[in-house]
């Protein structure tokens, strides 16, 4: 595998789009006693793969114990796919929550997210194919 600390550091930047995106939905979540279920899933999901990011970033830089052998397990462009998908993912998300009120949802923002929810669907089943892909390389790494 590449060098580690080039890895650690492009996790930065995931981890940084991932703090973005939670920050916007705590906000929408919070705001709006009648936020959708589907909202708090996306969050949750964030979250997840924001833990798992920070874990991950851990490893490769040495902070916890993972065998440098088994980095060599992990091919770059794997990994780089990976965090080019959350990357992305979160990029849809930002953009499918700047069409909705932060403050406080009315009938209208609850209609946006209603004619939204199968497109919010999917994004939440490509945030749990992330965190699955995720959490293998970090079970990989720590062994």
């Amino acid at each position: 595998m590449a060098d580690p600390l080039s890895l650690a550091a492009g996790l930065i930047g995931v981890v940084t789009a991932a703090a973005q995106i939670s920050s916007l939905l705590i906000q929408f979540t919070q705001s709006s006693k009648d936020a959708p279920q589907t909202a708090r899933t996306v969050l949750s999901e964030v979250d997840d793969i924001s833990g798992i990011l920070s874990h991950l970033q851990s490893s490769l830089l040495g902070d916890q114990s993972s065998d440098r052998s088994r980095t060599q397990l992990l091919q770059v462009d794997q990994v780089v796919t990976i965090m080019s998908g959350c990357v992305l993912t979160f990029s849809e998300l930002e953009q499918l929550l700047d069409g909705v009120q932060k403050e406080g949802m009315d009938l209208l923002d609850r209609a946006k997210w209603a004619r939204k929810e199968k497109e919010i669907g999917n994004l939440i089943q490509r945030l749990q194919n992330h965190k699955g892909s995720l959490s293998l390389i970090l079970n990989v790494l720590n062994g």
